[in-house]
């Protein structure tokens, strides 16, 4: 932080010198470098600003009433933050000129009333303002080394504005130069995104090409003081800046291929022998005995999209496959066997946990990603196309569940979690899925409708989490208490109890149909 008269004042050592503010009491907010004592009269020249002089005022003793008001315009001019005069030694009472100079000037002049070692003074403040500097210096440095890995990674702008949000513990708003909102962090939609710009407490400038692309404005509520907040705010500008530049690179030529592989892929084109062909080119080599998983992105960037999936794949340890197809990002992941042959081993779950876990390390909240099923390496394009086709299917209905209800959707989804709902959006029409739905749950839904309730919602998690209330509260944010309540009005409607064994599959088919069709 750095340190102002007002906080020296409130300092032990300067306290027990009983100081006494005799004029610009307005300027106590002056930030203050260094703090030093002289007798020297001409000890302007010496001084670079931001320093509280301290003084005994023994080199003042012999100059007169003029050159003593030169004595405090030089100190103005120079910039000091202010005089403490030593009164007792020297001066029972400051000169008045002294008083008079400072007040015109506005410079802070203070009145020591006891004596106190101007060292102990000296000591203790500058090794405050030491501590401080050097405190601003390593939070520099640790901003710098976050956001540059952060850009390094490919989080893209949002990852960037994520990782600062982290740093300066308040909301981050970025704003085109148009004013349009561009990215958010740490607020819930876009009216609090707003009323942070309304209120912003900083605002800086991201630059590209040397003209103002946007601004980052910083809300209420960051621990940072206002100096060490307006340092990270412009080197977040900076790395801004290199996002949006990053995000406007051209793709290259094999994320062309890549891009247009996987978009025939989608259409069912390539056969086995052009498939092998193409993807060998571009280094996709799967050996028997590996899995490979189609996967789907969503996010409103590209760039930290592909960077999620490149990342999975090298932590997953095999080749992947990632191209652009249409406003989003595709890609094929490659799982390796078990080496202990487990026949048990989970293809889909391994991958869908390096990646929720690439996605939370890479602070893009978000990014939505949809992986499709695990197909043997050595079983050919169809098989693959059928993946990439299920994991697109499945992103649609996550992206759409994420938006319809905001936090009620995981970030990784499957398809195979979504099996259900693939089947029914697949070979039904809206109204027949709306007759599906009333056909076992009429009078939930009514009930809901009538009440504002969510009771159909509430047993669809129930049944989902294999009926344990413990998991289903958890999953809803409720108490038990209130779960029971919920559960004995869904069975006092229904007319009979939710955990019959025969009536699952129905139910919860029931209730997935209604939430597709609301």
């Amino acid at each position: 932080m750095a340190f102002t008269l007002r906080d020296l004042l409130a300092f032990e050592e300067l306290r027990a010198a009983g100081p006494e503010v005799l004029t610009g009491g307005a300027g106590l907010d002056r930030p203050v470098r260094w703090v030093h004592s002289s007798e020297i009269y001409e000890i302007w020249p010496l001084l670079s600003g931001g320093e509280l002089l301290l003084t005994t005022g023994l080199g003042l003793a012999g100059p007169d009433a003029g050159a003593r008001r030169h004595y405090v315009r030089r100190l103005a001019e120079v910039g000091v933050a202010g005089l403490a005069l030593e009164l007792g030694r020297t001066f029972s009472e400051p000169p008045v000129e002294l008083v008079e100079e400072a007040r015109t000037h506005g410079l802070p002049l203070i009145g020591l009333t006891r004596v106190v070692p101007f060292i102990r003074i000296s000591q203790a403040a500058n090794t405050a303002i030491v501590d401080a500097e050097s405190a601003r210096m390593r939070l520099g440095e640790r901003t710098s080394r976050a956001l540059n890995a952060s850009l390094t990674a490919g989080a893209g702008l949002s990852g960037v504005l994520s990782t600062a949000g982290d740093l300066v513990g308040c909301p981050l708003v970025v704003l085109s130069a148009a004013g349009a909102l561009v990215a958010v962090n740490g607020v819930r939609d876009h009216r609090a995104a707003w009323t942070v710009v309304d209120a912003a407490r900083l605002i800086t400038p991201i630059v590209v090409h040397g003209q103002v692309w946007g601004r980052v404005l910083a809300g209420a509520g960051s621990p940072l003081p206002e100096a060490d907040l307006t340092d990270v705010l412009e080197r977040v500008a900076v790395a801004l800046g290199l996002a949006v530049l990053m995000t406007g690179s051209p793709p290259s030529q094999q994320d062309r291929q890549a891009g247009a592989l996987l978009a025939d892929l989608l259409e069912g084109k390539p056969g086995d022998a052009d498939f092998r062909l193409r993807a060998g080119m571009l280094g996709f080599h799967p050996r028997v005995g590996q899995s490979v998983l189609a996967a789907a992105v969503d996010g409103p960037e590209t760039g930290p999209a592909q960077a999620v999936l490149e990342r999975a794949g090298r932590e997953l340890d095999g080749p992947r496959l990632v191209g652009r197809v249409g406003g989003g990002v595709h890609g094929l992941l490659v799982v390796p066997a078990p080496e202990d042959g487990d026949p048990r081993h989970d293809a889909v779950g391994r991958a869908a946990a390096v990646l929720e876990s690439v996605r939370s390390r890479f602070g893009v909240p978000e990014l939505t990603v949809a992986l499709g099923h695990a197909v043997p390496a050595e079983a050919g394009a169809r098989p693959v196309s059928s993946s990439l086709r299920a994991a697109r299917a499945a992103l649609r209905l996550a992206v759409g569940e994420r938006a319809g209800r905001p936090g009620g959707a995981p970030a990784v989804v499957t398809a195979r979690e979504l099996a259900l709902e693939l089947q029914l959006t697949g070979s039904t029409d809206t109204d027949a899925l709306r007759a599906m739905a009333r056909s076992t749950l009429a009078a939930l839904i009514d009930w809901d409708a009538a009440h504002r309730s969510e009771l159909v919602h509430t047993l669809e998690v129930l049944l989902q989490n294999g009926n344990s209330p413990t998991k289903t509260a958890a999953a809803l944010h409720l108490g038990r208490q209130s779960l029971y309540q919920r559960i004995e009005r869904i069975e006092a409607l229904l007319g009979h109890d939710v955990d019959e064994p025969r009536l699952h599959a129905a139910l919860l088919m029931a209730a997935i149909a209604h939430r597709l069709t609301r």
